[in-house]
């Protein structure tokens, strides 16, 4: 283990059990010899747990590991901030969900010596890039979704384009539309009656919010094609929302385009694939 190693930590703001999950998270790198840091949001959330304790900006100078307390929402808002750094986080669950994060209060203290001296499995989870007339927007982990923004139609030309050459997959009259990567298949999408792609796979999954063309369903296209929206001229007004934390507003007559994201989310995991459809099954059955 090196000694002096930076560590960041990032904590779900308002619960009590994070907060406690950090005061333990921060006495065990300290025993180990690390240089704790926390995320400037984070140190104003728990001004005495982290007084004393150096800060970072996690949109410009994270360090290499970051620790990430929380929920899903927490790690998905962590790794758009983050962009395209360098950055693997090791994801700490505060509470009964959040699937993405494998790491519990039993086994906490062991995976934090672990991911410090670099004893675990590298997961890469491929993300998603989205543009809105041209201007680059972060990207998103689980999902970029176009959805109505005042209730009325909103009304979508959905191409694939490849080199030259674009083809009309599908025009939806409706809700919106999600575009979800394997990681998000079992989030909104699933929710909308989209598959569950295994995360193994590099592909991107179409899912149609509540179409009045009854005979649309959920396609499933490489993800390194990329795929524009046309909002129709006759379309209300929308929502493009990433991952369910950054929402833009979207017009008639706008485009928008999601194509690969060049970064993955880097998560340092411990027997992730061991049981994997098990544990999915069982995260599902607990929103019953």
């Amino acid at each position: 283990m090196q000694q002096g190693t930076a560590v960041g930590i990032v904590v779900r703001p308002s619960s009590e059990v994070a907060e406690a999950l950090a005061k333990r998270t921060l006495d065990v790198i300290k025993e180990l010899g690390a240089r704790p840091l926390v995320e400037v949001e984070s140190a104003r959330s728990y001004p005495e747990v982290f007084k004393g304790i150096e800060t970072f900006n996690i949109e410009r100078d994270p360090p290499s590991k970051v620790i990430v307390i929380g929920g899903d929402g927490t790690l998905l808002r962590a790794a758009i901030r983050a962009g395209t750094h360098d950055v693997v986080f090791l994801a700490v669950r505060a509470g009964k969900r959040g699937f993405m994060l494998d790491v519990d209060e039993t086994t906490l203290s062991s995976r934090l010596k672990d991911f410090i001296s670099d004893s675990y499995e590298l997961v890469l989870h491929q993300r998603v890039k989205a543009s809105l007339n041209g201007e680059e927007l972060p990207c998103a982990v689980n999902d970029v979704v176009l959805f109505t923004s005042e209730g009325s139609m909103v009304r979508l030309d959905v191409y694939q384009v490849e080199g030259g050459n674009r083809e009309r997959i599908m025009g939806i009259d409706g809700d919106g539309l999600i575009l979800s990567t394997t990681t998000g298949s079992t989030a909104y999408s699933l929710n909308a009656g989209g598959p569950i792609v295994d995360p193994r796979l590099d592909v991107i999954v179409l899912t149609p919010l509540n179409p009045v063309q009854l005979f649309l369903r959920p396609v499933v296209m490489s993800r390194n094609s990329v795929i524009k929206v046309l909002m129709r001229r006759d379309s209300g007004p929308a929502y493009l929302v990433l991952d369910g934390q950054i929402k833009y507003n979207v017009r008639s007559g706008d485009e928008v385009e999601v194509y690969p994201c060049e970064v993955p989310l880097k998560v340092a995991r411990f027997k992730w694939w061991s049981n994997y459809y098990e544990r999915l099954f069982a995260r599902l059955l607990s929103y019953w």
